[in-house]
């Protein structure tokens, strides 16, 4: 019986989760998109070291001439920001995320930082939420 109770409470979150990501989808499609925005991110290096690279990092560079990019000081000398905003709809806003946060990775550690495991491999209810729930977070948007 227990176990019944636990599959319904997991199956009623997971429903719960999507209820609400639709929720935020209509909302932002009411309230128009947001892609005169940009995105950032803030490297722990020095800015002279970021703009002074001979090149950008691999996930940037891919997608110049079709976002805008800018450099500056991040507040109170922590690193810099490294800002971007697509042109036009050849990018999406959820592709230059990623692109900006593996480029924050390579130029502060050398290498793209991957989570040692995935966090479930469990088949049921509670793992394909889990699951979701993951893949939702490297795009855009909050949880």
């Amino acid at each position: 019986m227990n176990g019944r109770l636990t599959t319904l409470a997991l199956t009623g979150a997971g429903a719960a989760a999507a209820l609400a990501g639709r929720a935020v989808a209509r909302r932002r499609a009411a309230h128009g998109t947001r892609s005169d925005h940009w995105l950032a991110v803030t490297v722990a290096r020095p800015l002279e070291d970021v703009e002074g690279a001979r090149a950008l990092p691999e996930p940037l560079e891919r997608l110049s001439g079709q976002v805008d990019l800018r450099f500056r000081a991040a507040p109170g000398d922590r690193g810099t920001e490294v800002l971007g905003r697509p042109r036009g709809d050849a990018v999406s806003r959820e592709d230059l995320r990623v692109a900006l946060r593996k480029a924050k990775s390579l130029l502060e550690t050398g290498t793209v930082v991957q989570p040692d495991a995935r966090p479930s491999t469990h088949p049921g209810p509670a793992g394909k939420v889990l699951q979701f729930v993951v893949r939702k977070s490297k795009g855009e948007g909050r949880l």
